[in-house]
């Protein structure tokens, strides 16, 4: 019996070492390029999604500064006013 050489094996098959024929397998499915439309609309959520963040950032900023001036007020009415501001603290500065 006689063996096929690389150039006769048939279009799915190729020859790795003589007598043993190996099944080339097709590539896995790619998805199609993207449009102009996609991209447009991958950049306008891109745009979407950072201005999320600003407003996020910004509305976590006031959050701690809102909860600082309630632990001071908090801590100043446990204290009491006249030890947190004795008499002539003004001048003191």
């Amino acid at each position: 019996m006689m063996l096929p050489s690389e150039h006769e094996a048939e279009p799915a098959q190729a020859v790795i070492a003589p007598g043993v024929m190996q099944v080339h397998r097709a590539s896995p499915p790619r998805p199609p390029r993207a449009t102009a439309e996609l991209e447009s609309a991958r950049e306008e959520h891109a745009a979407y999604v950072r201005g999320r963040e600003r407003l996020e950032h910004a509305g976590f900023l006031r959050a701690l500064v809102v909860l600082a001036v309630v632990v001071l007020v908090a801590s100043i009415e446990h204290a009491g006013l006249g030890r947190v501001f004795v008499h002539g603290w003004w001048s003191q500065w």
